[in-house]
C-alpha cells in the first residue's frame, strides 16, 4: 500500500467513524482498525485528532467538488446556481456523512484557533463558487440584482441551516422541500425569473447507523 493510499484510507475511516460516533467517541485505534493500518501509521500521518478531523472533511469536500465538476453541459449561471444548491444539501449517503463531520467541526471551532481557521478556509471554498455563479449570471443578464458576495454569504447560511435539519432527520423537512425553499429564496435574491433548473433528485440516503454501545469492564469491588 502506498503512502497516498494509506492516507486516503485513514481519512475515509475517520470520516465514517466520526460521523457515526462523534469526535469524542472515536479513538485513533478505532480509525486504524477500520482503515486496516497500524495505529503507528495513523500517528505518523496525523499528530492530532483535530488535524485528522479537518483533513477528513477537506478530503470529503474535494471528492464532492470533483463530482460537481463532472456534471457536463451545466455551464449557464442558473444551472450552476441550482447545482451549487444541491451541492450544499445532504442528498447522498456521502453528503450525509460529510455534514455530520461539518457539524462536529462547527461545534468545536469556537475557542479552538486551529479548528476555527480550518472552518473559515472550508467555508471560503463554498462561498467562492456561489459568488462566481451570481457574478456570471449578472454578466449574462440571467440575474438582475444581488451583490455576489452578499448572496453567497446568505446562501451558505441558508443551506447550512437546512442541511443541519435534514441531517438531524427533522420530520417536518424533506429534501425536496429544502431544495425548493432554497431555490425560491435564492432566485428572489438574484432577481431570476422563474424556477431554477434543478436536476432530478437522487434516492434519499439511508440513515447513518447509531454507534454501538461499548461495554465497560465492571468496576472492581473492594474486599472487606
Amino acid at each position: 500500500m502506498s503512502r497516498a493510499e494509506a492516507r486516503e484510507r485513514i481519512l475515509r475511516a475517520a470520516l465514517e467513524l466520526i460521523a457515526r460516533d462523534g469526535f469524542d467517541g472515536v479513538r485513533i485505534a478505532d480509525i486504524a482498525e477500520r482503515a486496516g493500518v497500524s495505529t503507528g501509521l495513523v500517528h505518523y500521518h496525523y499528530d492530532s485528532r483535530a488535524r485528522l478531523l479537518t483533513d477528513a472533511l477537506a478530503q470529503s469536500l474535494s471528492v464532492a467538488e470533483r463530482r460537481l465538476e463532472r456534471r457536463g453541459g451545466r455551464d449557464r449561471a442558473d444551472e450552476r446556481l441550482a447545482d451549487l444548491i444541491d451541492f450544499g444539501l445532504p442528498l447522498t449517503a456521502d453528503d450525509a456523512l460529510e455534514w455530520r463531520l461539518w457539524a462536529e467541526l462547527e461545534h468545536r471551532a469556537p475557542g479552538a484557533p486551529e479548528l476555527a481557521s480550518a472552518l473559515a478556509a472550508l467555508n471560503d471554498r463554498l462561498l467562492q463558487p456561489l459568488a462566481a455563479a451570481v457574478a456570471v449570471g449578472r454578466e449574462e443578464g440571467l440575474f438582475t440584482h444581488g451583490d455576489p458576495d452578499d448572496v453567497a454569504t446568505v446562501a451558505l447560511a441558508l443551506l447550512g441551516g437546512l442541511a443541519t435539519r435534514l441531517s438531524a432527520g427533522d420530520p417536518k423537512l424533506t429534501t425536496a422541500r429544502a431544495r425548493a425553499l432554497a431555490g425560491r429564496q435564492l432566485a428572489l435574491a438574484v432577481g431570476y425569473d422563474g424556477e431554477l433548473p434543478f436536476q432530478p433528485l437522487p434516492p434519499a440516503p439511508p440513515p447513518v447507523a447509531p454507534a454501538p454501545r461499548r461495554r465497560r469492564a465492571p468496576k472492581a469491588t473492594a474486599k472487606p
